[in-house]
């Protein structure tokens, strides 16, 4: 009986610790964003461009394969109320949960990738257009980029 009861409460506090996942509220709300990055890829003329975004600074680069004279790259300081504001909106959880979508690619147009960093762990999301935050993500950048 009494190792029938230890075993029982050692099976209970695996599954404790195992349900416990990074998209549980209390472990997500202590998770500090490092960084984000959008990468839009595709298109017939062959573009490729990539934002990182992190507390201290941002960095720009676009690629056209087909004519480089409209290559262009750029950066600059994150203004810290900006990273506060952006990494403000972004729910870790929810965006995880967020489905991606299909490329676009084959009918020539541009896939958008999502990549957020934080200090638990990476995630990324490409055309995840049905989810508020990854769409509140690229709103901010190209909004930012101007």
């Amino acid at each position: 009986m009494y190792k029938l009861v230890i075993l029982s409460l050692f099976l209970i506090g695996c599954t404790e610790t195992k349900n416990k996942t990074s998209n549980s509220p209390g472990v997500m709300k202590d998770v500090v964003i490092k960084s984000i990055e959008v990468i839009n890829t595709g298109g017939q003329l062959g573009f490729h461009s990539s934002m990182f975004i992190d507390k201290d600074s941002t960095h720009y680069h676009q690629t056209v394969a087909a004519n480089r004279a409209n290559n262009s790259e750029y950066h600059k300081k994150t203004v810290s109320q900006d990273w506060e504001d952006l990494t403000a909106k972004i729910n870790l959880a929810e965006f995880r949960s967020s489905e991606e979508g299909k490329s676009v690619q084959p009918v020539d147009g541009i896939d958008t990738q999502i990549i957020l960093v934080s200090d638990a762990d990476t995630i990324s999301k490409m055309n995840a257009y049905n989810n508020k935050i990854w769409k509140s993500i690229v709103e901010y950048v190209y909004h930012d980029k101007k």
